[in-house]
């Protein structure tokens, strides 16, 4: 089942108003739909593909639950206690046994569950946001690492308090909505903040009409911190073609061309046709770069370039203090 899917705000940073509206925390990590069916667990991702032996630890505790559907958000945790894209995305694409293991003692997952789409059996999609809540609240969920995520009647409030507190935004949902899988519907209603983060460049694009200009660049961040310096991979964020003054971009550019190299130091990238004009580039420069969200494949949503990063070396770019 796909999960059902927000429509942004209407009035930039400002959630609906009203009592027919919940409030939930908006949380930034990856979307996912949990079956248990006869105590046995799969976990699905927002295009129905089966993530469950990346997330072992979510599976543990869950051979005591009722046959169920619930719908959710996998998170990892900073050191502030606040969900990090970061360490969320070192898990994305793991299935090697070992590295899976690595990161779930690095990174641990919660499963923050926000609805109920069945319960031993029984569809409860076309029920009403409220019946599904109250029944999801009655389960009593169990399981070390799943965790409910709590509703609110103040939308304002909310807003400013996961701003101020660093989080991704608020999702607002029509206390009478039916769940609607794989639909994007206006019942429900996503008020982002938009977030900065440190990458590191892999590549860059020369503009289409002038091949002397840059264009976009790649970027992504540090797979493995403890093999990089012998072996540099990156991990795609996708590619960022706005934002810069034009004396910074020829600036950057010009280092650029000094690093080029014959192959990509990322993993793996997005099916993307700008991929054949890309130059390659060793991984040693960092940029600062705001975004509006994550898509599913894990690329920044809505990137702008906002700064030169010189002073963060690649390993430190996860960590590095905003500008």
């Amino acid at each position: 089942m796909r999960p059902m899917l927000a429509t942004p705000t209407r009035t930039p940073g400002v959630p609906p108003t009203g009592d027919e509206w919940l409030h939930e925390v908006k949380w930034d990590g990856v979307r996912a739909v949990g079956h248990v069916t006869g105590g046995q667990f799969r976990l699905f991702n927002r295009t129905e593909g089966d993530i469950t032996d990346g997330y072992p630890e979510v599976v543990e505790g869950t051979d005591t639950l009722p046959d169920l559907i619930v719908d959710g958000e996998l998170v990892v945790l900073d050191s502030d206690g606040i969900p990090s894209f970061h360490e969320i995305a070192h898990r994305m694409h793991a299935r090697n046994p070992a590295h899976v293991a690595r990161h779930m003692k690095e990174r641990p997952a919660i499963f923050v569950v926000f609805d109920l789409l069945a319960l031993d059996g029984r569809d409860l999609t076309r029920l009403p946001l409220a019946e599904r809540r109250a029944l999801l609240e009655g389960l009593g969920l169990t399981p070390r690492v799943w965790q409910l995520s709590e509703s609110y009647d103040d939308g304002a409030a909310l807003a400013e308090f996961t701003r101020n507190a660093g989080l991704e935004g608020v999702v607002s949902k029509k206390r009478t909505s039916q769940y609607l899988p794989g639909a994007r519907s206006t019942d429900w209603v996503k008020t982002a903040h938009r977030a900065e983060v440190v990458t590191v460049i892999g590549g860059w694009l020369p503009e289409t009409d002038a091949p002397d200009r840059l264009g976009a660049v790649w970027v992504g961040n540090v797979a493995n911190a403890e093999t990089f310096e012998d072996n540099p991979v990156l991990y795609s964020l996708g590619r960022v073609g706005s934002g810069l003054s034009q004396k910074q971009r020829a600036a950057l550019l010009t280092v650029l061309r000094d690093i080029e190299r014959d192959t990509p130091a990322f993993d793996r990238l997005p099916a993307d046709p700008e991929i054949k004009r890309t130059r390659w580039v060793e991984p040693l420069l960092c940029v600062q770069v705001r975004y509006l969200n994550v898509t599913p494949s894990g690329s920044l949503r809505q990137p702008v370039l906002m700064s030169l990063r010189p002073d963060v070396s690649p390993l430190d770019a996860d960590a590095a203090e905003l500008n």
